[in-house]
């Protein structure tokens, strides 16, 4: 086995006679692309055939104009700027991308990372790399969609090897400024995926790397909590087909995630498979994590079963959040019977946290999942679904609590059994009235419901429970030969929350029609509705604008205005939002 060790002021990455410096790496992968981009042999059989270089792509920008007659911090005038270009040359392609906007300009803070980015993914045959500001996911547990200024490749050869690798600035510095700015270390990543699939069994470990530059801002003040880390993490994943029909896989990763790199270095490493190769300080945490699951295949059938289980605290920095203190086993199914006419789906899971009781309320979740569709005949088609979701709440008392408490009156606080319970419901009809050559109609009725409640000790107490109902009804008739669509509809909710009940409605009218040979597209909406409670009674009426305009198949112009006017209780306003924008490609 093979191991490098990275030689930095505070720690080590991995151990082995020799040393590689981290400012070496990106220099590696790149020798690395080239290396293997030279060894290729040029395929004589697509010279000469076809267009030896191609340009391809498209442009776009966008404009919103937005005006309120109150008072409101968002811009009068936002401008979005994106385009791809691809450039080939035989088997070789080089895609480029951007994104530029104002957006956020208002804002007076800065942020550890880029809204406006460039990248380019040049590509030949099953070389993949991707060069600038530029994301990649290599499992959920390691590195998952991580943006970083750096380049990284994608080997994936036809061949049983696949590899990817990245390099680059995870996070940029920002200094204290005693305002609104968030203090950040510049951390910079380095990750490594290997997978070997075979026929019936495929095997993967990924190495993921990331360490905050200590040096790159002042210490900023204690009360901000801002702190260098590092962080190292190791996953082995792998699937093994018993069956043609039957097949298991497993995921297993270990995180070891030191909170502050100025704590004291221990002379002990051990604590994980991590810890032989990070060193270990005061603010040394180690986390596993591990996901394992069975699938099963028969008929028209499928059947899973999976476990996973996130150790409390576990964290990787090449996410940006990531849920922890959990363990789930969930059950799911899929069949169609009936000649292909039903199509049944469920789900059903259990999750409980606090894995190692350590929190003052445990809790437990129940869940449940089942959707239907019904093809009855070629114009009628009915669909419902179903979940659940209950959560247990159970308080942990204590022993030496109970023995030294002196109140005797809260004692059912103290034991309390909290549960709280979701559902939610919907049930939609589709209806094809007609379907002639000249008129067309359609007819869809559909109903949602959300309902949730909370009891203490098996009692939903008043106010404790919410009721969520909405209805929609809609009416399309349609012209094919004008190009003309009409929809009607009428909307109603239903919303208890508590003891107070809210209501609000109102009807919708759509009127969509193409012209000068289908290149314009217009379409006109106004809705109004009406909300009442108790207390409040609001009014708004909506109206929407859209044109869309194809001019020789390459151009596209867009219009989108909507105009709201609004009659609250608070007082009148009026909301106005223009957006323009072209599309070019070529």
């Amino acid at each position: 086995m093979l191991f490098v060790r990275v030689i930095s002021s505070q720690s080590s990455f991995f151990s082995m006679p020799f040393t590689i410096s981290k400012e070496s790496w990106l220099a590696l992968y790149f020798f690395f692309f080239v290396a293997i981009v030279s060894a290729q042999t040029v395929d004589l059989e697509t010279l000469g055939k076809g267009k030896a270089f191609k340009v391809g792509g498209g442009i776009s920008s966008n404009g919103i104009f937005y005006h309120f007659n109150q008072e409101l911090g968002r811009q009068p005038f936002t401008y979005f700027l994106q385009g791809n270009l691809t450039i080939g040359l035989y088997q070789f392609s080089m895609p480029i991308s951007y994104s530029y906007s104002n957006q956020g300009e208002q804002l007076n803070y800065n942020l550890p990372f880029s809204l406006n980015r460039l990248s380019l993914h040049p590509k030949y045959k099953w070389i993949q790399g991707h060069i600038g500001d530029v994301t990649m996911s290599f499992s959920p547990y390691t590195l998952n969609g991580h943006q970083f200024t750096g380049a990284g490749i994608d080997l994936t050869p036809n061949g049983l090897w696949k590899v990817s690798v990245m390099s680059g600035r995870l996070l940029k510095a920002i200094e204290y400024d005693d305002e609104q700015s968030i203090p950040t270390f510049q951390r910079m990543g380095y990750g490594l995926k290997i997978g070997y699939e075979q026929e019936f069994y495929s095997i993967g470990v990924i190495a993921f790397y990331a360490k905050d530059n200590i040096r790159s801002i002042a210490i900023p003040p204690v009360e901000q909590e801002v702190s260098p880390k590092e962080n190292l993490v190791l996953s082995f994943e792998g699937s093994y087909r018993i069956k043609e029909n039957l097949q298991v896989n497993a995921t297993y990763a270990t995180s070891a995630l030191t909170q502050d790199l100025r704590a004291e270095s221990l002379s002990n490493n051990k604590g994980s498979l991590t810890g032989f190769f990070l060193n270990k300080r005061a603010s040394t945490q180690y986390f596993d994590a591990l996901r394992t699951g069975l699938d099963y295949s028969f008929d028209k059938s499928t059947l899973g079963l999976a476990y996973e289980r996130i150790a409390p605290g576990y964290e990787t920095l090449g996410a940006y959040f990531f849920n922890n203190d959990f363990e789930n086993i969930t059950l799911n199914s899929n069949t169609v019977l009936f000649n292909d006419k039903l199509n049944l789906s469920f789900s059903m899971g259990y999750q409980r946290d606090d894995l190692n009781n350590q929190k003052e309320r445990a809790m437990n979740r129940a869940v449940g999942f089942l959707n239907a569709t019904y093809n009855a005949s070629e114009v009628l088609t009915l669909s419902g679904s179903y979940s659940n979701f209950t959560t247990f709440t159970n308080s942990k008392v204590n022993q030496f609590d109970v023995i030294n408490d002196d109140n005797l009156l809260d004692n059912d606080l103290e034991l309390l059994d909290y549960r709280q319970l979701s559902q939610n419901a919907n049930f939609n009809i589709n209806y094809i009235v007609s379907k002639k050559e000249q008129f067309q109609q359609n007819l869809n009725v559909n109903y949602a419901l959300a309902d949730v409640s909370n009891s203490e000790n098996g009692v939903v107490r008043l106010g404790n429970a919410s009721t969520f109902h909405n209805g929609n009804v809609s009416y399309t008739l349609g012209m094919p030969k004008n190009n003309i669509n009409i929809t009607t509809a009428l909307n109603g909710t239903l919303n208890r929350i508590g003891i107070e009940n809210a209501t609000t409605w109102g009807p919708t009218v759509n009127l969509n029609n193409r012209f000068l040979e289908n290149t314009l597209n217009t379409n006109f909406g106004i809705s109004y509705n009406t909300g009442k409670s108790s207390t409040v009674q609001n009014q708004i009426t909506n109206l929407r604008l859209n044109l869309n305009y194809v001019l020789k198949e390459k151009h596209n112009f867009h219009l989108n205005l909507i105009q709201l006017f609004k009659r609250l209780s608070t007082g009148n306003s009026n909301e106005l939002t223009i957006t323009i924008g072209h599309n070019y490609s070529f």
